[in-house]
């Protein structure tokens, strides 16, 4: 999201795990490490070795600079609704009910981080049967983007399940997102976040799935009436090539790119199965919409309020000020009063720091 934020973190040991699997792209896998067996007891001197010592693992840094645009940005979900978002996605649940905690959970989901006077909106999109079955297609479950929105999109998603029989045709509503998006005046940067599970198919054909052509060229024109595409893989179903030529099509990069190949390649984006995670990643995709939530990346510790370093717009924030900052929970800040007003209205640029601390030694 070049066009409004440039967001720079430098959290120790962590990244982003966005990165799909492909032909040449490596998949990357969650890691579950096992904790180390506690010491057993004993009266033995410790041993003396020939190993050097070790400099101390560093955690807890935090080097962010938010540069905000003039307006904030507005945004579209685009959800797709069809019957395999009813699928299994890992232990925790289906595809429809991951998405849809991560999106609305009231305490971490998307939509609790944003503030209510984001610009958001929803669609839900799907088909029976294309036009062959009679009905409207694509068929729409709306919330209109505008400010304060935010409880209607949670109660319109809420109230709907994956249509059993429904079927993809993601090119389609791309389009009729990018028709509503056009009747939103000003001047803020507008963008879709597409969140599918699987190949596409198109009104006309329902049956194959052969309408990703149809979808790149959607996110294309899109893209040229000044709507950025950000298409999130919601399985494994839609991974590899497929969803490196969408997240490159939505940027208006040529689509054969690749993802550490290509320099200019978007990185192809997929969901993780733990809801509170994908929360995250999300959070991370519109990072740049104008929010008094700055998630910081990596755990940072209650106690560390006094060594933060926050200016905004060259002005220091102080800690625990009503126009100040203060902590959330571990990873996660919250900028309180004329500060909070400042940014959703004309802040340019946030800078948060946190020195970097030793990590506690593991266990040997």
């Amino acid at each position: 999201m070049a066009a409004s934020v440039a967001m720079a973190s430098l959290a120790c040991g962590s990244r982003s795990g966005l990165d799909a699997a492909g032909p040449g792209i490596p998949e990357a896998q969650p890691l579950a490490l096992a904790p180390p067996p506690a010491a057993l007891p004993t009266d033995e001197p410790p041993l003396l070795t020939d190993e050097p010592l070790r400099a101390p693992a560093m955690t807890g840094c935090v080097d962010i600079t938010r540069s905000y645009t003039s307006v904030p940005a507005t945004v579209m979900l685009l959800i797709d609704q069809s019957g395999s978002m009813d699928l299994r996605f890992g232990p925790l649940g289906t595809r429809w009910d991951i998405l849809r905690e991560a999106i609305v959970e009231p305490e971490t989901g998307l939509l609790a981080w944003l503030d209510q006077s984001a610009e958001v909106g929803l669609m839900l999109y799907t088909s029976l049967d294309g036009f062959e079955g009679g009905g409207a297609c694509p068929m729409i479950t709306r919330v209109d983007v505008q400010v304060g929105s935010v409880e209607k999109v949670r109660g319109a998603y809420l109230a709907e399940e994956p249509e059993p029989e429904g079927d993809t045709p993601t090119g389609e509503g791309i389009d009729q997102a990018v028709i509503q998006l056009a009747r939103v005046g000003g001047a803020a940067p507008k963008y879709i976040l597409l969140l599918t599970d699987g190949a596409p198919d198109t009104c006309a054909q329902p049956d194959p799935q052969n309408g990703m052509p149809q979808a790149i060229d959607a996110a294309e024109r899109a893209f040229a009436q000044g709507i950025r595409v950000i298409t999130v893989g919601v399985s494994q179903e839609l991974s590899g090539q497929n969803l490196q030529r969408m997240a490159n099509a939505g940027a208006g990069k040529p689509p054969e790119l690749r993802y550490g190949q290509d320099a200019d390649a978007e990185p192809p984006l997929s969901a993780n199965n733990d809801p509170r995670q994908l929360a995250d990643q999300l959070k991370g995709v519109i990072g740049d919409v104008r929010t008094c939530n700055i998630e910081l990346g990596t755990e940072v510790g209650l106690g560390r309020g006094l060594e933060g370093r926050l200016s905004l717009d060259g002005e220091a924030l102080d800690y625990d000020n009503g126009d100040g900052w203060s902590f959330v929970d571990d990873d996660t800040l919250l900028i309180h009063g004329a500060a909070c007003e400042k940014i959703l209205a004309d802040g340019e640029r946030l800078e948060v720091r946190f020195p970097c601390i030793s990590a506690p030694p593991s266990p040997r």
